[in-house]
């Protein structure tokens, strides 16, 4: 299995973390903005944030968040 990646679409705030390559088959939302999708195996291909930077921060904090940038 490959690292996982991430691509970010700053223009429109979304995060995507590719968890292994794949065909998407079906998704669910996990949490508002959160998107899991999954292969026709039932396993996760990627995950989607959209608002990410909203998302990021609310989870780690603007305080360590600020710390990660410098």
């Amino acid at each position: 299995m490959s690292k996982p990646y991430l691509n970010y679409d700053q223009a429109n705030d979304i995060l995507y973390i590719v968890i292994r390559e794949g065909e998407e088959h079906h998704f669910d939302e996990v949490a508002e903005g959160i998107v899991v999708e999954f292969d026709k195996d039932n396993q996760p291909i990627g995950i989607e944030m959209i608002n990410a930077s909203r998302v990021v921060t609310s989870a780690i904090g603007r305080e360590r968040l600020a710390l990660a940038n410098s």
